[in-house]
């Protein structure tokens, strides 16, 4: 697991902040060459989001088939994870199957 947290940091150490904002799955996936990390690769994210000094960001967005790609509020993305329940972020109406219509992806961690 170490390892694949040091390979995903070297990934990430040579993005601007630009470039760092809206990490996919691919995006590592692509990069990382070594199979057993990319086998680690959910695990490490987590642990590198995660931790008190985290240096990614989980977010995600609704894929919603009449608005397009809608972005969760810090609240929102926190209680579907939590809870699994998703109210639609224009509707407030709840979304049916929330994980299949959710995209997660990772940001560079900002010094807010």
């Amino acid at each position: 697991m170490r390892s694949a947290c040091l390979a995903i940091t070297d990934l990430l150490s040579g993005l601007s902040e630009d470039d760092g904002a809206h990490l996919g799955l691919p995006f590592f996936y692509e990069r990382l060459e070594n199979e057993k990390h990319r086998e680690l690769l959910l695990p490490a994210l987590s642990i590198l989001a995660s931790r008190e000094s985290a240096i990614l960001e989980i977010h995600g967005y609704l894929d919603d088939a009449y608005e397009g790609q809608l972005h969760l509020s810090k609240e929102d993305f926190r209680d579907l994870m939590k809870t699994g329940v998703l109210a639609h972020p224009i509707s407030g109406e709840l979304v049916e199957e929330p994980m299949r219509h959710v995209r997660v992806f990772y940001s560079l961690k900002t010094g807010e």
